[in-house]
């Protein structure tokens, strides 16, 4: 059942904050000032502190199931799909930040739980998505598990603050960028790189990069 827009709008002014703030020491006062709302407002559209945070795991969880969608969807190509679900990696590890997921397993195990399963679901379905892409010859043979561990891991460092412009002369744009761009050419065949349209794909990391600044 949608949400009404409201209390979606809510939640999205919320999510930025709480990919850097830990949600378990935050007030109420404080979360409704993020929502740029009254403390009554916000206790119009949620009983509790614990609904919230239900409310955006729920959230998070349905964009990993909607990922999975993506990667299952034959009538879009592999050079598109693959593209699609590196914006949607990067989608993840901003806002399912260390210290999110931390937070969660200390104070919300179950709801840390529900997001580990959906985790552990995509990852299948994504391994899944390239061994089919090897087998019709569109994707270079690599060792999926890991390949999967390195685009969590740096795109994790690269959406660290001090990462970019203070060790590496980088913009943050530039370096997702990049890095894309790596693994364009580690994952796909060299007869199909000229084949690839770019222009999407910066234009979305784009985007996805002006919701936290």
């Amino acid at each position: 059942m949608r949400k009404p827009v409201s209390v979606d709008q809510y939640l999205n002014k919320i999510k930025p904050v709480i990919r850097k703030t830990r949600f378990s020491q935050m007030k109420i006062d404080d979360i409704a000032k993020n929502m740029d709302i009254s403390k009554v407002t916000l206790y119009k559209h949620f009983s509790s502190k614990d609904e919230i945070i239900e409310q955006v795991v729920e959230y998070y969880i349905q964009y990993l199931q909607y990922a999975d969608t993506v990667a299952n969807d034959d009538s879009i190509s592999y050079i598109e799909r693959f593209q699609k679900i590196f914006s949607e990696s990067l989608i993840s590890v901003i806002y399912l930040s260390d210290l999110f997921l931390q937070d969660l397993k200390e104070y919300y195990p179950q709801l840390f739980e529900n997001i580990f399963v959906a985790q552990q679901n995509r990852i299948k379905n994504l391994q899944s998505f390239f061994q089919s892409g090897m087998d019709e010859n569109i994707f270079n043979r690599i060792h999926i598990a890991l390949s999967l561990v390195q685009d969590d891991a740096s795109l994790r460092r690269i959406m660290e603050p001090t990462f970019s412009i203070q060790w590496y002369d980088l913009t943050l744009k530039q370096a997702v960028m990049e890095y894309y761009k790596m693994k364009q050419y580690q994952v796909i065949r060299p007869d199909y790189l000229d084949t690839v349209d770019d222009s999407g794909i910066e234009k979305e990391i784009i985007r996805i990069l002006q919701t936290i600044s």
